[in-house]
């Protein structure tokens, strides 16, 4: 798959161009310099062929932040890699340092480019475009990205500079593959194993907490299986989300637990899990997400630590570890992945599973032989449905059946079906006997 770049000096619009040309909003878009630290991909339509686009964080020559630092050297290592540079510069600024800086950057990698000028709302704007042949590109474009002007004629010019044929082709939907959501605290290692699992390094790692701030999704092939994986925004607490573009972050992270399929919680070795772990896991949970526990930097565990500990540990904090698998692992090693593999594997073959119902009536029957109370009778159950699975059990009072029971059912049916990591909700309903 081709692969086009979207480059420029910081708060230009590279993000607002990017979430027009893939028609969604994917990248996060404020008037904060700065904004996009992550490279963010996705896949846009040129005459009926599909193109790799990738938002890359903004150059800015006068920072000191490490983590700018690093995006600017993974944006310079990653522009080899590209058929096509889209530079963008502001059409209401005068040329600045920067661009010209830039636009050095990309003259002496030899890669075909597009130089965009964006914020073209008017003719006060469209004066000043002509100034910009001075930066020594032959392909120019004037586009508003945030009000879809010329947007066509961008994607034409695309097509040319790329020599890009129409083609009829047949798209497989992302929506049959399974999407697991890496989520966590911030710097817990979430970027790290995302950047492990997808062999090179998309997002940009750092020991400073919030670094990933956009959600990145890729498709990953483990152990001969294609997946798609989303590294989120480190979740914080409501009270330290200070600034809108971390407020932003968090929202857009609940959004992909939401539309996951698979949950990956990770947590760091040299913590446990906090309150805040412990309503994120409650709240993916009750949404129906399978979870996995994902332990990560297990390399530099204490010399006492073991797996069983950590776990029992965890256990004894809160109960709802126990309807958790835990796997460990140390992304930078990129050790424990063969276990991750079998887990989600295992997990993936449950997630819609259909159990038969009168393997169902038999466990249920058999658990409530052993447990029942005088009062409560058991009719019979089915399952109403899978991702996640709802059982039915038609009883003779639901308010002999309380909270706790259903609890105990609940685990006893994960027990039984091999559903660890799988929720599981019990709905009762009453049902007169026959006379």
């Amino acid at each position: 798959m081709k692969k086009i770049g979207i480059v420029g000096r910081t708060n230009v619009g590279k993000s607002t161009l990017f979430n027009r040309l893939i028609k969604q909003d994917k990248s996060i878009v404020s008037d904060l310099s700065g904004t996009t630290r992550d490279l963010v991909s996705g896949e846009i339509m040129i005459d009926n062929s599909i193109v790799q686009l990738i938002d890359f964080g903004g150059f800015d020559f006068g920072v000191f932040d490490e983590v700018d630092k690093n995006v600017q050297k993974k944006i310079k290592e990653n522009i080899a890699g590209l058929d096509l540079i889209l530079f963008i510069v502001d059409g209401r600024c005068l040329i600045s340092k920067e661009d010209r800086a830039i636009a050095e950057i990309i003259r002496k990698s030899k890669k075909p480019a597009i130089l965009v000028v964006n914020k073209v709302d008017g003719p006060k704007q469209e004066d000043v475009v002509y100034d910009f042949y001075s930066l020594g590109f032959s392909d120019l474009v004037a586009v508003s990205a945030s009000n879809s002007k010329n947007i066509d004629e961008l994607t034409k010019t695309i097509a040319a500079r790329m020599k890009i044929k129409k083609a009829k082709v047949r798209l497989v939907a992302k929506k049959d593959l399974t999407k697991i959501t890496i989520i966590g605290k911030q710097n817990v290692g979430k970027s790290s194993l995302f950047n492990a699992l997808y062999g090179e390094e998309k997002n940009i790692v750092t020991d400073i907490a919030g670094t990933t701030r956009d959600s990145i999704d890729a498709e990953i092939i483990l152990d001969g299986k294609k997946y798609i994986f989303v590294d989120t925004a480190g979740l914080r607490r409501k009270v330290k989300i200070s600034k809108g573009i971390d407020k932003e972050s968090s929202y857009r992270s609940i959004h992909s637990i939401n539309s996951s399929d698979l949950i990956l919680y990770v947590l760091d070795v040299g913590n446990y899990a906090t309150s805040y772990d412990i309503k994120l896991l409650s709240y993916a949970w009750r949404k129906g997400k399978p979870i996995i526990i994902v332990v990560n930097k297990w390399d530099i565990k204490p010399r006492d630590m073991t797996e069983n500990k950590y776990k029992n540990i965890l256990l004894a904090d809160n109960s709802l570890f126990k309807n958790f698998p835990f796997v460990f692992v140390s992304a930078v090693k990129k050790t424990g992945f063969d276990k991750l593999a079998a887990e989600i594997k295992r997990i993936e073959g449950k997630i819609k599973l259909d159990i038969k119902t009168s393997a169902l009536n038999k466990e249920l029957r058999s658990i409530l032989l052993e447990s029942a109370k005088m009062n409560q009778k058991f009719y019979y159950a089915t399952q109403t449905n899978n991702a996640p699975v709802e059982i039915l059990i038609f009883v003779n009072k639901k308010k002999f059946f309380d909270a706790k029971t259903l609890l105990f059912l609940e685990k006893q049916i994960r027990d039984r079906f091999d559903l660890l990591g799988i929720p599981v909700f019990i709905k009762m309903r009453e049902k007169e006997p026959r006379t």
